[in-house]
């Protein structure tokens, strides 16, 4: 009876021994738990003191109620037995006899307001859902379990929406332009529609001109070959310089002067100067770009104009390694279906070199030679580009196998990429490794040395230049050989000359800067051997090392930077304008700037740089590191991971500290569910290969662990309510009565108590045919 009240008011209930020999007060209670007791154990199937569950059932209570012996119990289960063995069989007689005392709705205990029956089979399912009105701890595992669903759901549709799959045709792209060439990548339709299509360059914007096109090819389904793959390459050589030109798929004219384009996708690009000759232009960089993301920050880059777009790798993150060449073709349709991005790449000048994710796979080198000639053929095919240093320096003669290095010039600045995968071998304990080989290597040199004949060089690397020295690393820190000889070479050349290196890079997954401190590996002070470096990214994706660095932040080496967040998916992308005065006695200037998604304002970073821009390395490298969550991000985490324990508590507050068990089960539940729904935004953003948003999960979390609360809440007023609710004397009141602190209240619950119990007496003498409420009885002794 004092376990639904609480622990100081067992002995005022138990009268002690060395008090008088006989207390009717005392009789009468016990005498009502013995046989509440003796109708459990029937309930259990335990009959008599031979059977081992018995003995732990007398414990149970015995230190409750001193005096209770093994042997009253068992009278008090063969009286139960006799009267109802006459009309009603023993499990019938069972579930007419009242409830425990020591029951409790919340709990999950064998004994806790179940009903057996006859053959002894579990309980059914809707009666343990309605106990206690329906807050019970099977339903509030079921709400826990709602949200995991709901979240799996909302991960589903949020990366449904914010990603295609789905490869699209019908695109073209415009690559390899100088002053007066161009090159085209035009992609055909997946099936035989019957419908004319053709391909329309112009300098006007109106295409349907026909005087003013100066390229129309076919390219409905029967104009391709079995070997271009559904892909036309084409080449225009007369261009005029700074010359804007418009380019598309269109439908054959109806209308003279005029023609439909194919979804509207209209690209366009303006020719720079001739080589040679200073002027103005932007360039937009990023990388890493979660397949087909039709996030917005596309359009922010759209909005800025630029007249390059370099891509510096991970276009994609398919993975694949795969021989078959249209698997690679796909790969680019899927990246094409994202409107925001199809916008982007046809109306800029179009630069890419790949990185490890559309490469082969993560971190992948050049080993696989099957799968990575495969892979250079769907580049070729698929992407336009600039004349490759293979085929200029004669080392190859197939473009189809030939590595992707290439470089160009946009004025009077030098653009150099870098193919850093195709020829690369990881570095192990007993190789050193290659991050390129020797043709590439000397190549570059040669490009690097001619340094002097442009206001600016820019080198394009995929893989980021400032990692650790460590062996198998994907960053330059696993090839120290060849990154010190570079250094090296770029200290005595281009430092002790014109100290006009600007180094771009991608992979790492943030934007950063560093303006030379941390860059020079040459091991020399004769010359500057430091060139500013700036890390572009991601256009889509986690920051570095993702979730797996919640607690433990990468350190990256830069002076300023780590702009992003590891945990969550950042936007970010980065533009360099380029002001060189027509009077070259003039010195130029770089204009570096930072973005993050919301708008082409959202900048997160601005410097300038103008004449000689290298500069001594130091010896001790600038470090920072990043953040894991955004301050809201954070915030709902926390908050949600401590609304999960507060259940328990509210448990121990009210019910008392012998239900200690039930805190920890509802605790653990709590802590179950909020790792489980977790688990199901990721598996839902996995149903399209994809990334989770962790605002998203963060704001479901706190959902279904405010709305846990309080349903826990409500579920501990309800059962206290129902114990203590009906009575006409307040619970305290009950404990001072019982405690001898208030005579009057005392009469009056033992006059109660007297009278119930003598009408259960009599209801229990007659026959048993109807099943009583089970609870009336615990009432009545309370």
């Amino acid at each position: 009876v004092s376990e639904t009240y609480t622990e100081e008011s067992d002995t005022a209930v138990y009268i002690d021994s060395k008090q008088a020999a006989w207390d009717p007060e005392k009789e009468l209670l016990q005498s009502a738990v013995v046989g509440s007791i003796a109708k459990q154990c029937i309930r259990q199937g335990v009959f008599s003191r031979d059977d081992t569950r018995f003995q732990s059932i007398i414990e149970r209570y015995g230190s409750k109620c001193p005096g209770l012996r093994a042997d009253m119990v068992e009278r008090r289960i063969e009286e139960f037995a006799k009267r109802s063995s006459n009309n009603v069989s023993l499990s019938a007689g069972l579930n007419s006899l009242g409830g425990d005392v020591m029951a409790l709705p919340l709990s999950n205990e064998q004994d806790d307001a179940e009903e057996q029956s006859p053959s002894g089979c579990r309980p059914s399912f809707k009666p343990k859902c309605k106990e206690n009105g329906g807050f019970n701890l099977l339903t509030y595992t079921f709400l826990l379990l709602f949200f995991a669903i709901l979240m799996f759901i909302i991960s589903i549709i949020s990366t449904h929406m914010d990603y295609n799959r789905a490869p699209y045709r019908n695109w073209a792209l415009a690559g390899g332009v100088t002053s007066t060439s161009a090159e085209f990548r035009v992609r055909g339709p997946q099936s035989d529609d019957n419908l004319r299509r053709e391909f329309v360059v112009s300098p006007n914007s109106n295409l349907g001109i026909k005087k003013d096109q100066i390229l129309n090819v076919p390219v409905s389904y029967t104009d391709f070959s079995n070997e271009e793959h559904f892909v036309k390459k084409l080449r225009l050589d007369s261009l005029e310089p700074l010359t804007t030109y418009y380019y598309a798929i269109t439908w054959p004219q109806v209308v003279p002067n005029s023609v439909t384009v194919v979804d509207d996708n209209i690209g366009s690009f303006k020719t720079p100067a001739p080589e040679g000759s200073r002027m103005n232009f932007t360039v937009a960089l990023g990388s890493c770009s979660l397949t087909g993301s039709r996030s917005q920050i596309f359009q922010s880059i759209s909005e800025l104009e630029p007249q390059l777009f370099i891509n510096l790798g991970d276009f994609h993150y398919e993975d694949l390694v795969t021989l078959d060449v249209n698997e690679r073709l796909e790969a680019y349709d899927k990246v094409m279906g994202s409107s925001s991005q199809r916008s982007l790449y046809m109306r800029t000048i179009f630069s890419y070199i790949w990185d490890d994710h559309d490469w082969l796979a993560n971190n992948d080198d050049g080993s696989n030679i099957d799968a990575g000639n495969v892979a250079k053929q769907g580049y070729s095919l698929g992407i336009p580009h600039y004349n490759l240093g293979p085929i200029e320096t004669q080392t190859s003669t197939d473009e189809g196998t030939a590595a992707k290095y290439q470089a160009f010039t946009i004025g009077t600045v030098r653009f150099i990429i870098l193919d850093l995968r195709s020829e690369s071998r990881k570095s192990t304990a007993s190789y050193g490794g290659k991050v390129y080989s020797d043709e590439q290597k000397e190549w570059l040199f040669s490009e690097l040395s001619l340094a002097d004949n442009y206001d600016y060089v820019v080198l394009a690397s995929s893989r980021p230049w400032t990692s650790p020295d460590k062996i198998g690393s994907d960053g330059w820190g696993g090839f120290v050989s060849d990154r010190d000889e570079l250094s090296s070479f770029i200290a005595s050349t281009i430092g002790a000359g014109p100290k006009n290196l600007f180094v771009i890079s991608g992979d790492n997954h943030m934007v950063a800067f560093d303006d030379g401190s941390s860059t020079d590996y040459s091991g020399q002070s004769e010359f500057p051997g430091g060139f500013p470096l700036l890390h572009s990214g991601p256009l889509s994706n986690y920051g570095p090392g993702g979730a797996k660095n919640i607690f433990k932040p990468r350190e990256h080496r830069f002076t300023e930077g780590c702009m992003a967040v590891s945990s969550e998916l950042n936007y970010q992308f980065s533009t360099i304008e380029f002001d060189l005065p027509q009077d070259t006695a003039e010195s130029g200037c770089l204009r570096i700037k930072g973005y993050k998604e919301g708008s082409s304002s959202n900048i997160i970073f601005e410097k300038e740089l103008c004449g000689e821009i290298m500069r001594d390395g130091s010896a001790e490298q600038d470090t920072c590191k990043m953040k894991s969550f955004t301050a809201p991000t954070a915030a709902m985490l926390l908050v949600a991971l401590i609304l999960t324990m507060v259940p328990g508590m509210l448990i121990l507050y009210f019910l008392g500290r012998y239900r200690w068990v039930l805190a920890l089960i509802y605790f653990g539940i709590g802590i179950l569910f909020y790792g489980i729904t977790i688990a199901a935004s990721v598996v839902g953003a996995l149903c399209f290969g994809e990334r989770a948003k962790a605002l998203d999960v963060s704001a479901v979390l706190l959902c279904q662990t405010a709305i846990g609360l309080a349903f826990v809440y409500i579920a501990i007023r309800r059962y206290c309510s129902s114990q203590y609710g009906k009575k006409d004397i307040a619970v305290p009141e009950k404990i001072a009565a019982v405690s001898g602190e208030d005579d009057s209240a005392k009469e009056s619950v033992f006059a109660l108590a007297n009278d119930g119990f003598k009408n259960l007496q009599e209801k229990k003498q007659t026959e048993i045919e109807v099943q009583p409420n089970e609870s009336e009885e615990i009432e009545v002794i309370l």
